[in-house]
């Protein structure tokens, strides 16, 4: 179980990492803006998580988290320039990044015996704080306020999730699952623009 989610934080790091440099480059961000983007992306959310649960965050514990964040968003740099769409590609990333860290981040509530609302917001902060940081930095509106249906699908997995690891399903197919789910309906929500009900004044 433990390397099961060691793959999937590197997944995760990696996949919000490249996805925070994607935006960078796309406000023609240098190096050095490309690079801190990369890395609130990929280790805000797990930062705010573990803060919530008292606990010294995981990313100044484990140093690697830093490197993976930092050799993912300089990769992304030299190489990004030469990917059509960025838009596109910044959103695949961020669900990609998404699925897993909402998983990631309800286990870890699980573990702290929390209760289902506990792990809802554990599962939706790990997923969702990095992306709020990314675009507030580049001066947007978070995506979670705004784009197709987005933390719906962080508190639904995490729901999920919960549920078949207390029901007895192995958490290594639950993991596995409730991944799957939450990236498969991110990229159907970006194809075909499914949006929660929205009022303007």
């Amino acid at each position: 179980m433990s390397l099961v989610l060691f793959v999937l934080n590197l997944v995760g790091i990696v996949a919000f990492a490249i996805s925070g440099a994607m935006k960078g480059m796309k406000y023609s961000l240098d190096i050095l803006g490309v690079v801190v983007l990369g890395i609130l992306t990929a280790l805000g959310g797990g930062i705010v998580r573990d803060v919530l649960l008292d606990q010294v965050p995981t990313a100044l514990q484990q140093e690697n988290d830093l490197i993976y964040a930092i050799v993912a968003s300089v990769v992304t740099y030299f190489f990004g320039k030469r990917i059509e769409n960025l838009t596109t590609w910044v959103r695949y990333f961020d669900a990609l990044g998404l699925a897993v860290f909402t998983v990631v981040g309800a286990q870890k509530g699980i573990e702290a015996s929390l209760g289902i609302l506990g792990v809802v917001i554990m599962g939706t902060s790990t997923g969702v704080v990095g992306g709020m940081l990314r675009d507030i930095l580049v001066s947007e509106i978070p995506s979670v306020l705004k784009e197709e249906i987005y933390a719906s699908f962080c508190i639904g997995g995490s729901i999920l999730y919960y549920v078949f690891v207390h029901g007895g399903i192995s958490r290594v197919v639950s993991l596995g699952v409730v991944v799957f789910l939450i990236f498969v309906g991110r990229i159907l929500a970006i194809t075909y623009d499914w949006h929660l009900p929205r009022r303007s004044l």
